[in-house]
């Protein structure tokens, strides 16, 4: 928990612990901050989801030298899989019911790459989300990655995510430019991402339910720990089967005409503050 925010010019004014499967939205207030803290906090989830299923496919078919053909995840069942069909400059990824840290992803991700791209740096994966939904809820959008180094990359993505079922109202944009991801833990496991820990930081952008009065900017709220010591908020995502959420890391949503929203995440809960400037 966080004992101290020591953010210049923040007042924490209300503290609510909520987990992300135990929240029901309030009805009668359809944008309070709890509800712009949860369709954030779920569309950082989700984009890191795709960056992850990506980032893993091109180096499952690195992995593989670049050979034409199908592949399936080890953990295939005959009513839940997860197929790669690698041809050419892309790898296509179809999901059917697969479910990985607590989300369930159906329809297909393509990458598209170049042959014996994936150690090469500022080399570009192309993301192409087709019928691809998660949790019930679509996503459409046209992501890429760019690796940086030896773990490192950027990541752009420019996406919606709709209310859960078919054909449904968007929930929230959101688009993220030069976001830095960092794998931290599990390189030497390509094939693997249950030992991955991701580190991310960057500035997600875009507009809540289509309503002008909700266009929000999401950066990283930096913090003092309950060890006295100062982190900046860079969040950590693990595939550790407890955690619902990222494990570490902390954000700040600003809204015009609204007080500020910061907002921590512990593994199976999300901290929420509500917060305004000193003026």
């Amino acid at each position: 928990m966080l004992t101290a925010l020591k953010v210049r010019n923040i007042i924490l004014i209300v503290i609510v612990f909520i987990a992300f499967s135990q929240c029901k939205k309030d009805k009668d207030v359809p944008y309070s901050n709890e509800n712009i803290m949860l369709d954030n906090a779920q569309a950082v989830l989700f984009f890191h989801t795709i960056f992850r299923e990506a980032e893993n496919a091109w180096a499952f078919i690195h992995e593989k030298d670049y050979e034409p053909g199908t592949y399936y995840d080890p953990a295939n069942r005959q009513t839940v899989t997860k197929t790669y069909i690698y041809d050419a400059n892309d790898v296509t990824i179809e999901y059917k019911a697969w479910a990985t840290s607590h989300l369930l992803l159906t329809g297909t991700i393509r990458v598209g790459f170049k042959i014996d791209s994936y150690r090469i740096d500022k080399s570009i994966a192309n993301i192409y989300l087709i019928d691809f939904s998660i949790d019930g809820h679509d996503v459409m959008g046209e992501p890429a990655i760019q690796r940086i180094s030896d773990n490192n990359y950027s990541f752009d993505i420019d996406c919606t995510i709709h209310e859960q079922g078919v054909n449904k109202p968007v929930v929230i944009t959101g688009k993220i430019e030069n976001g830095q991801y960092e794998r931290i833990e599990g390189g030497e496991t390509l094939l693997l991402q249950d030992d991955d820990v991701w580190a991310y930081s960057g500035t997600m952008t875009g507009m809540l339910h289509n309503d002008p009065k909700l266009v929000y900017t999401n950066t990283k709220f930096p913090y003092t720990d309950e060890n006295g010591e100062e982190q900046d908020g860079t969040i950590l995502f693990t595939m550790n089967p407890a955690c619902k959420t990222a494990q570490k890391g902390a954000s700040l949503i600003t809204i015009k005409e609204r007080p500020d929203i910061a907002f921590a995440y512990f593994c199976t809960v999300v901290d929420f503050f509500s917060v305004e400037h000193i003026h």
